[in-house]
C-alpha cells in the first residue's frame, strides 16, 4: 500500500526541520499521540547539515480481530530518518523508515521539505507499506498503512501548532 501526505507550513525550511528533528519537540510530540516509552535513540547533525534521527517508543494501536495474530495494543516501534544537507533555497530530501518489533510489515519512503516562494514550506512524505504474509498481507499492509496516514495527519497537527509559536530559546548548560 502506497502512503502520502503533503502539508504547508508557514514557516522556512530550516524552521520545519528543527521542529522535526529537535530531541524535546520528539518527546513532545509523541508524548501528544499518546506513545510510551519514548527514547530519542541517535540525534546526529554533520558539518554538512545533514540530520540522522532515531526514535524508539511504544505505540498504541486498536488492532482488528484478523490482524490479532500480528500486532498487539502495544507495539514497539523505531523510527529512523535521514535528512540530506539543505539545497542553495534551504530545501531537503530525505528518507524514514518505521519497523515494529515482532510485526512482519515494511514501512518506509521519501520526505521533502521545499519552500514555498513565499516564506512558507511544502513537507511531502511518501512511501510504501509492505507485507509478505500470504493471504492476508495485503490486508494487514493496507490496515497498517491506513495507520500510518492518521499519524502523519496527526503528527502535521502538532507541527503546525508548534510552528505557530515563536521558536523558544534554549539555554546553555
Amino acid at each position: 500500500m502506497k502512503v502520502h501526505t503533503s502539508h504547508s507550513y508557514s514557516a522556512t525550511p530550516a524552521r520545519v526541520v528543527e521542529v522535526m528533528t529537535d530531541p524535546e519537540t520528539l518527546q513532545l510530540k509523541y508524548t501528544a499521540l499518546g506513545h510510551r516509552d519514548i527514547h530519542i535513540v541517535e540525534h546526529v547533525v554533520r558539518a554538512d547539515g545533514s540530520i540522522t534521527v532515531r526514535s524508539k517508543r511504544s505505540v498504541p494501536m486498536e488492532v482488528p480481530g484478523f490482524a490479532k495474530r500480528f500486532l498487539s495494543p502495544m507495539n514497539t516501534v523505531e523510527q529512523h530518518d535521514e535528512w540530506n544537507p539543505p539545497a542553495a533555497d534551504g530545501g531537503r530530501t530525505g528518507t524514514w523508515r518505521v519497523t515494529a518489533s515482532g510485526v512482519p510489515v515494511r514501512v518506509g519512503g521519501d520526505l521533502s521539505v521545499q519552500p514555498d516562494g513565499a516564506g512558507a514550506s511544502v513537507v511531502v512524505m511518501s512511501g510504501e507499506v509492505g507485507c509478505s504474509i500470504p493471504i492476508v498481507g495485503g490486508k494487514l499492509a493496507a490496515f497498517v498503512g491506513a495507520d500510518v496516514e492518521r499519524t502523519m495527519h496527526a503528527e502535521e497537527e502538532f507541527n503546525t501548532n508548534v510552528l505557530s509559536r515563536p521558536p523558544t530559546k534554549r539555554r546553555t548548560r
